[in-house]
């Protein structure tokens, strides 16, 4: 089994476990204010079509995506189709928000800081993030070096996550790094 795929998969099964979330990590100052650049999300007028992100298997043989240009990329998961998050086993939490794990992987060529913002682009709609089972973050830090995939993959850093939106639609994720800023759309279904 390829290392990448066994991390995303232990990535995975720890955001199903029932143990109370983890304190999110706390932005540094000086480290999360540098990466905190202004939003250039791509704005889309009603029913336009959502201009999704390129997409490749990662790995001959697997189902599994990178979506994105890079250094950094969101993993698709569940054999959903190219730069989309498939949202049809999730069910509303108390707050009204459905969830699915998006772990994302990091070139191994940065090996900095890495902050995720993103929101709804063809309508107004906000998007929430969790490190664990119950969060709502409105983004995610990850301090330079970290990386969640067991054993570690050759060419990518692996960052668990969970994204979670009240509907589906078009979403852009604002990647920032020290050294870069980059953009992923994909559509959410459900």
């Amino acid at each position: 089994m390829r290392p990448m795929l066994l991390a995303g998969l232990i990535g995975m099964v720890s955001l199903l476990s029932p143990a109370p979330p983890p304190a999110a990590p706390l932005l540094p100052p000086l480290v999360g204010e540098g990466l905190r650049r202004p939003l250039h999300l791509p704005k889309l007028k009603r029913g336009a079509r959502c201009p999704l992100s390129p997409s490749r298997i990662w790995a001959p043989g697997t189902q599994q995506r990178l979506n994105g240009r890079g250094p950094a990329f969101l993993v698709g998961v569940g054999h959903a189709d190219p730069a989309t998050i498939n949202m049809i086993f999730s069910y509303p939490d108390e707050k009204g928000w459905y969830g699915q794990k998006t772990p994302w992987a990091i070139s191994r060529d940065y090996e900095g800081p890495v902050l995720v913002r993103g929101a709804r682009i063809d309508r107004r709609g906000k998007v929430r993030f969790a490190y664990g089972y119950g969060q709502h973050l409105s983004e995610l830090f990850w301090e330079a070096g970290v990386d969640q995939g067991l054993p570690p993959d050759p060419s990518y850093r692996f960052l668990a996550s969970e994204t979670l939106v009240r509907s589906r639609g078009c979403y852009a994720f604002q990647v920032d790094g020290a050294s870069f800023s980059t953009v992923i759309v994909m559509r959410v279904r459900g």
